[in-house]
């Protein structure tokens, strides 16, 4: 069921807890279905990233992949930037990223992003990726994220 989790995932989890204890960015670990033809993931989508807010723009990078599936690598990969609303007790967003080395991208390189999250170590939310070049390509997820 877990064939995706391995020393290179374990490894990562372990480097995003240090990033998170050891700098002043905000990395998390989260799990969360999703749906859309903007990647070729498995479900549910695992994700790791780390994040910096400078006033209301969160930089980030982030990297989501299948724990049910070992073949994969790299996943999806990207980085950009949000700009940030809170609107108590959830804070909103809107942004755009830049894929990476990514195979199961079907989006292309750039990328919009609206979503909702609320806040704290452990945050619900649900955010919409769409490509900015093939506007029919897109993805949604709504999951959990554990922020370190």
């Amino acid at each position: 069921m877990f064939d995706g989790i391995g020393i290179e995932t374990i490894g990562g989890i372990l480097v995003v807890i240090m990033g998170g204890k050891l700098t002043p960015l905000n990395c998390y670990a989260g799990l969360a279905p999703g749906s859309g033809d903007g990647l070729e993931l498995v479900q549910p989508i695992g994700s790791l990233g780390c994040e910096y807010d400078v006033e209301r723009l969160r930089f980030f990078i982030e990297h989501l992949s299948s724990p049910a599936s070992g073949s994969d690598s790299p996943g999806f990969n990207h980085a950009g930037v949000k700009y940030i609303f809170p609107v108590a007790p959830f804070t909103a967003y809107l942004g755009g990223s830049f894929a990476l080395d990514s195979d199961q991208n079907n989006m292309g390189n750039l990328m919009g992003i609206v979503g909702i999250e609320t806040g704290g170590d452990v945050r619900l939310y649900v955010e919409h990726v769409r490509s900015l070049t093939d506007f029919d390509t897109s993805y949604t997820v709504s999951g959990v994220k554990f922020v370190f």
